[in-house]
């Protein structure tokens, strides 16, 4: 027997047992591909992010290379 966590954003407390094989694969499947959808980010949902910046691009880049430089040293 396996088990799965699932966190969600309501005050819910339920525990399922699914006994079929063919089921809980149905079921990881769908979790699976619902995972993927509420994941994935579309371009306007980034360019979203941007959108209204007094900054330059040059600068934005800049901003963002340093982060991240800053980031790789603290991993070293």
């Amino acid at each position: 027997m396996g088990q799965i966590t699932i966190e969600i954003p309501q005050r819910v407390n339920k525990n399922y047992r699914i006994v079929s094989e063919n089921s809980a694969k149905k079921v990881l499947s769908n979790l699976e591909r619902l995972v993927k959808k509420e994941n994935s980010v579309e371009d306007d949902e980034i360019l979203g992010l941007w959108a209204d910046r007094e900054e330059s691009v040059e600068e934005i880049a800049r901003e963002l290379r340093k982060k991240s430089n800053d980031r790789s040293l603290k991993d070293d």
